[in-house]
């Protein structure tokens, strides 16, 4: 299960307030806040940013590890990476789309969609999908220069 404790940790560490921070990312402090107390899920692209923000990995931010950062990170998102790397899983895996939008409870449309990178995977999916393919966010979003491994 998702659990966004890290965003108000991390911002908290810091010093920062929540309109501050819902500044940085470009959203309204209302917006951010909804984020923070997991009301809403905040978008892969903005928790991105927040990560990006903080020198930390989306895995450690989302509770897929405790350790921070251990290795040089890639800043920014680039969807058709995300896309092309969940695709590349998949058929490592000998799976179809269908295999996979089942195992995401979504469409194969979606499935299609994400691996061409014409629309911003959600957290879920992508925390689903490492998850049970035991692989690093990080990795899938194409974030680190070499492979991380979960210890989590």
């Amino acid at each position: 299960m998702l659990d966004f404790k890290r965003l108000k940790d991390l911002r908290e560490d810091h010093d920062l307030t929540q309109s501050e921070m819902a500044d940085i990312l470009g959203v309204k402090r209302s917006t951010y806040s909804l984020w923070e107390l997991g009301i809403n899920i905040i978008p892969l692209s903005k928790l991105s940013v927040f990560a990006d923000y903080f020198k930390c990995s989306l895995d450690y931010v989302l509770g897929l590890s405790n350790q921070k950062r251990s290795y040089e990170l890639i800043e920014g998102i680039d969807f058709k990476i995300v896309g092309s790397n969940l695709k590349k899983i998949r058929l490592s895996n000998k799976l179809s789309q269908e295999n996979i939008a089942s195992l995401l409870n979504i469409s194969q449309a979606c499935i299609t969609k994400y691996e061409k990178g014409l629309i911003e995977i959600s957290i879920t999916n992508i925390y689903e999908f490492a998850k049970y393919f035991k692989i690093s966010i990080n990795d899938l979003c194409g974030k680190t220069k070499e492979k991380v491994k979960l210890n989590n």
